[in-house]
């Protein structure tokens, strides 16, 4: 019996060197054998919030914080938009499906939509080059605000421009003031490899 557990140890300190290579291995790291594997795609949470103009003091004036900001490049991202604002904006059909997530969905408020009613739009968050849009509904209101949650897969790199394409401004089609005012209702997104 001695000669068994002697063996079963020696085993066993094999198997957990090998789970460690394996480990390394599927870490980004070189192989015994000269050979590199990939590392996963980089897993981010990022976190964005809509306020209303009278929040910070600007009224007519809803804005996106942050409104520029980077993501890290080649990455599955999942991103938590949290909404104050209890407005709706009329928004042609397509911009109230949601497109270029993961699964093709977004969760609101707990539930999985593919798309909202455009006479419930408060917000997009769009950028149009990865053909992303998500609706972001009307808050029930300032004390209850909507939570949107969506995944997506960021470019290898560069920059690109996200648009609310609910109109919400000021001017006669809604289109001027924070619409067109960067860090507003539009804004730069930068993939930036770490």
């Amino acid at each position: 019996m001695r000669g068994v557990s002697k063996i079963a140890r020696i085993a066993g300190s094999a198997v957990g060197v090998l789970s460690l290579a394996v480990l390394a291995a599927g870490c980004g790291q070189q192989a015994a054998n000269g050979t590199v594997h990939a590392a996963a795609p980089v897993k981010y949470h990022f976190y964005e919030t809509v306020v209303t103009g009278g929040m910070i003091g600007k009224p007519g004036w809803p804005e996106f914080l942050p409104g520029d900001f980077t993501l890290p490049a080649n990455a599955d991202v999942t991103m938590t938009i949290t909404s104050f604002d209890d407005g709706a904006a009329a928004v042609p059909a397509q911009y109230g499906k949601v497109q270029g997530t993961t699964g093709g969905a977004a969760t609101i408020d707990g539930q999985s939509v593919t798309q909202v009613p455009v006479a419930n739009v408060a917000h997009t968050f769009t950028i149009s080059a990865l053909k992303l849009n998500v609706p972001i509904p009307v808050a029930a209101s300032a004390q209850n605000p909507t939570v949107v949650t969506f995944s997506f897969h960021t470019p290898k790199g560069g920059s690109d421009t996200w648009q609310c394409y609910a109109p919400c401004g000021s001017g006669s089609a809604g289109w001027q003031g924070p619409m067109a005012t960067d860090g507003y209702m539009t804004g730069k997104v930068t993939f930036a490899n770490n």
